[in-house]
């Protein structure tokens, strides 16, 4: 059984911590989630680039 666990009904309005700037959370591990994430993603990406050049070379030698 889960105590204060609050339902959302659909047409309810949501309150904002920051209504102004609901993107800006007081929040600081958000941030660095966030943080983490994009290195992450950057990391993956880079990956992906180096792999489709080594595949190219590949190809180009093979012809």
């Amino acid at each position: 059984m889960v105590i204060g666990k609050k339902t959302e009904k659909p047409g309810e309005e949501k309150e904002w911590e920051n209504p102004l700037a609901p993107e800006n959370t007081s929040d600081e591990r958000d941030r660095e989630q966030l943080a983490r994430q994009y290195k992450e993603a950057k990391r993956r990406h880079d990956n992906l680039s180096e792999n489709q050049e080594d595949n190219k070379e590949e190809e180009e030698d093979k012809n």
